[in-house]
Order: C-alpha cells, then structure tokens, then sequence
C-alpha cells in the first residue's frame, strides 16, 4: 500500500519518514480524489478525508496535544514523540448543514 505523508512541518516529516521511509511526503493535498487505495497521514479537513475515505484510502490524522506555550512553534523530534498521537479515522457520516 501507497503511504503519503501531508504535513509542511519538517519535524513531523522526518519523524514520520522514519517509521515509513518509502513514503511519498506532499505538503497540500489539492485533489483527494486522485487518491485511492492509499495509507494517508497527516492533519486534513474532515471533507477532505471523507472523499479520501470513500475512495479506498485508509487515513491517519496525526493529532498534537501540546502546552499552551509550545503553541506554535516548531516542535523537534523529541517533543513530537511526547505529544504526538496517530489516530486512524475509519468511518465518517457526513450531512451538509443548512443554514
């Protein structure tokens, strides 16, 4: 399976090569829909991973529970390892809401 990191933050980029060094890193994703059968991770807009989702992609949301006072900044590798979780979002149900 394709991996493909989405993130413009080096830090997480290398952490992340790491533990999947054959995988393709992109810093936008512009058209989810030219992804399928992918494992994809990174941090995306919840449309973006239901189109990604329902085209056979697997994704993986990298989430930072970090201190107010590291908010943004740079993280290195060691305090990713600390705050850093993966969550591997399986199914979404998605409804427009109108206004």
């Amino acid at each position: 399976m394709k991996v493909v990191i989405v993130s413009r933050h080096e830090a997480t980029v290398n952490y992340l090569k790491k533990r999947f060094p054959n995988a393709d890193v992109i810093s936008h994703m512009s058209d989810p829909s030219e992804y399928r059968n992918c494992l994809i991770i990174g941090n995306l807009p919840i449309n973006v991973i239901d189109t990604l989702l329902k085209n056979g992609n697997r994704f993986v949301m990298v989430s930072l529970d970090i201190p107010k006072e590291l908010r943004g900044k740079e993280l290195n590798e060691e305090e990713l390892k600390k705050y850093m979780k993966l969550y591997e979002i399986k199914e979404l149900k998605l409804e427009e809401f109108k206004l």
